[in-house]
């Protein structure tokens, strides 16, 4: 997984993962998002487009990461994900907590 993170004027971060998620590697999710240079309290766009897997301890990660941003008075909301990724997202029935219908 490759994740790429770039700040927005507005104070907004658009995150870019690509690649694959599963166990081995779904840790470096927190690692780069819940650090002091990302604060907490930001609006972060976690763009799936190029991501083609995502195993089910990536979305628990995902939703740990969010949790922490929403309790920090940020959000983390998920824009443009894989097909592949969206009908995991679809039927595991986070879909909607991440912002997508």
């Amino acid at each position: 997984m490759h994740i790429t993170i770039s700040p927005l004027n507005d104070g907004a971060i658009d995150v870019s993962l690509q690649g694959e998620i599963d166990a081995d590697n779904c840790a470096q999710i927190g690692e780069h998002l819940l650090t002091p240079g990302v604060e907490s309290d930001s609006t972060v766009a976690l763009d799936l487009s190029e991501l083609s897997f995502i195993d089910s301890s990536g979305i628990s990660e995902l939703l740990r990461v969010r949790d922490a941003f929403d309790s920090a008075g940020g959000s983390l909301v998920i824009v443009n994900p894989s097909p592949a990724v969206r009908r995991v997202l679809e039927i595991t029935g986070v879909l909607s907590t991440f912002g997508l219908s």
